[in-house]
């Protein structure tokens, strides 16, 4: 990953959401703790773009104040 982007790892992050820069880069890609104009983002319990409670699914968004929150 180049050294220009930076891992906010104090951001809380959801164990289920998940983006395909994951499987490129690993767990602590920046994917994962901010939102990516190129990437789509999933939630793995339900499958799709929005989680449980019907909300959509982003790092921003995926945050212990939903109840479908688990920190990975």
């Amino acid at each position: 990953m180049p050294e220009f982007i930076r891992v906010d790892d104090s951001r809380p992050v959801c164990k289920h959401l998940r983006t395909k820069g994951l499987h490129a880069y690993g767990a602590d890609t920046h994917d994962a703790f901010h939102t990516s104009r190129s990437s789509g983002y999933q939630c793995l319990k339900t499958c799709f773009v929005t989680g449980p409670d019907k909300a959509l699914c982003a790092p921003e968004e995926c945050q212990p104040s939903r109840r479908c929150f688990e920190p990975r």
